[in-house]
């Protein structure tokens, strides 16, 4: 007696296989909007004294932090369920030992992009203003270093863009990574920005469209520094630490950098996605 075997057609085999992706970044976006949403009825601020260096931490800053982090540890127990996803995870972020100039170009295009910006706004709107410190840019490099970046770059670059990868092409992988990407950050944003009803909108929409863009690059250096975790994670220390020094520099004129950012960041997305020509 022949018994058939009904075979599982390729569109089924990939969404039984992406499935537990989707049910990552839904637990993702719950956690993290849960945290940054959660009201905060005291108010105050950690200390922490280090070599005589005291550091003040205030709570809504505690609660950002972990809104961020979030994403990352859900991704590490994701991962421990399969052993080639942890082993994936891991060697990704012991890839420290790649060519110097990754890290140098991962720096240098951050503090590129937003410099690029600056000029261009101080063209538009001329104004005396203070020049971004290296030294403010080194501070806010280090300190946000271990959380932020570590966290989110396990969630969404050795988590989440290499699963996608593994089914799609590289440049609709980090299209879609990137859109939710934006969509994650809005709360983080409406908290932080203080923004006005009349200009939210339109600022949530550059924001977003900048996130995208960054989405295609921060993939672009994770797949050429040979999926180097450390690179990706310096990469986005550093734009949170030169878009930080950048928007300090000129207060009055946020709505004009975040717009100038968006138009840069989409450029430079467009040539690297250019240079990127192998498919998965």
């Amino acid at each position: 007696m022949d018994v058939e075997v009904e075979e599982a057609s390729p569109g089924e085999t990939r969404a039984k296989t992406l499935i537990w992706l989707w049910i990552f970044l839904c637990l993702s976006i719950a956690a993290s909007w849960t945290v940054w949403l959660w009201p905060l009825h005291k108010q105050g601020s950690l200390f922490i004294a280090i070599l005589g260096w005291r550091l003040d931490v205030p709570f809504i800053l505690v609660k950002l932090v972990i809104g961020n982090c979030v994403p990352g540890i859900i991704a590490i127990v994701f991962a421990s369920r399969e052993k080639e996803q942890l082993r994936h995870m891991l060697s990704s972020l012991a890839r420290w030992r790649v060519p110097f100039k990754w890290y140098l170009f991962s720096v240098i295009l951050a503090c590129g992009v937003f410099w690029v910006c600056l000029g261009a706004v101080l063209f538009y709107l001329p104004t005396r203003h203070p020049s971004p410190s290296p030294l403010a840019f080194l501070r806010v490099f280090l300190m946000t270093l271990p959380f932020g970046p570590l966290f989110e770059e396990l969630a969404w670059r050795a988590y989440a863009l290499t699963k996608l990868q593994a089914h799609y092409r590289r440049l609709p992988s980090a299209l879609f990574l990137g859109v939710y990407w934006a969509v994650w950050h809005i709360p983080l944003w409406l908290v932080t920005l203080n923004l006005r009803l009349s200009i939210g909108i339109l600022v949530l929409v550059m924001a977003s469209i900048n996130l995208v863009a960054w989405s295609i690059i921060f993939a672009f250096v994770y797949n050429r520094s040979a999926q180097s975790l450390p690179v990706v994670i310096c990469l986005h220390a550093s734009y949170v630490a030169a878009s930080t020094s950048v928007f300090a520099a000129v207060p009055h004129a946020h709505l004009y950098l975040i717009g100038f950012s968006a138009v840069v960041s989409v450029c430079v997305a467009a040539t690297l996605a250019s240079l990127n020509h192998e498919s998965v």
